[in-house]
C-alpha cells in the first residue's frame, strides 16, 4: 500500500455506494467519525437514490482512507455484515504514475467478498475483469487474484 500511497495523485471521483436503511448507514457515518475524529476525516455527502445511499467524497479523498472507509461500512455493525451491500468506485487519473499507471483513466470498483475473512483489507476489479487485493499493511503489496470475486460494474450516478 505505501507504493500506491506514494505514487498516488489526487484527484478523481470517490463514490460509494450502500444498501441499508438511513439509520444504518447515518450510524455507520457517525462511528466512522467520532473513531477518526483525531485524524480530521472530511464527513461524505450522502445521498438517498431508492434504496440505495451513495456517499460522496472530496476528490482528494486519498487511496488508504477509501479502502478504509469501504472496509469500515461493511463491517460497521457487531450484529450484521454488509459485504453484498456496498461497492465503491474510486477514479484513477489519465495521469496517473507508478504503480498506479496500469490504472490510468479507470474507475475501479471496491468491495469486500462473503468470503472474506480477514476483515483487514479489500478488494477491486478492474473494467476488465481483473480483481486485486489490497490488504491494509502498508508494506502490503496489491495481490492480483485468480478468481473474480465481484464482475465490475461501473459507476453509478447518485442522482440517476
Amino acid at each position: 500500500m505505501d507504493q500506491l500511497l506514494a505514487d498516488e495523485k489526487a484527484g478523481g471521483s470517490r463514490i460509494i455506494m450502500v444498501k441499508m436503511t438511513e439509520n444504518e448507514i447515518n450510524q455507520a457515518v457517525d462511528d466512522f467519525m467520532t473513531i477518526n475524529a483525531d485524524n480530521h476525516p472530511v464527513r461524505p455527502a450522502i445521498r438517498q437514490n431508492g434504496d440505495r445511499f451513495f456517499l460522496k467524497f472530496p476528490d482528494s479523498t486519498p487511496y488508504g482512507l477509501f479502502c478504509y472507509w469501504v472496509n469500515y461500512i461493511v463491517y460497521s455493525s457487531k450484529d450484521k455484515r454488509y459485504n453484498n451491500n456496498v461497492i465503491g468506485w474510486y477514479e484513477v487519473g489519465a495521469d496517473a504514475i507508478g504503480t498506479w499507471k496500469q490504472f490510468a483513466g479507470q474507475n475501479l470498483m471496491f468491495f469486500i467478498p462473503e468470503s472474506d475473512s480477514a476483515f483487514d483489507n479489500v478488494f477491486f476489479t478492474t473494467k476488465d475483469n481483473l480483481c486485486f487485493k489490497q490488504e491494509f499493511a502498508f508494506k502490503a503489496k496489491l495481490k492480483p487474484q485468480r478468481k473474480v470475486f465481484k464482475k465490475y460494474v461501473g459507476p453509478i450516478d447518485p442522482i440517476e
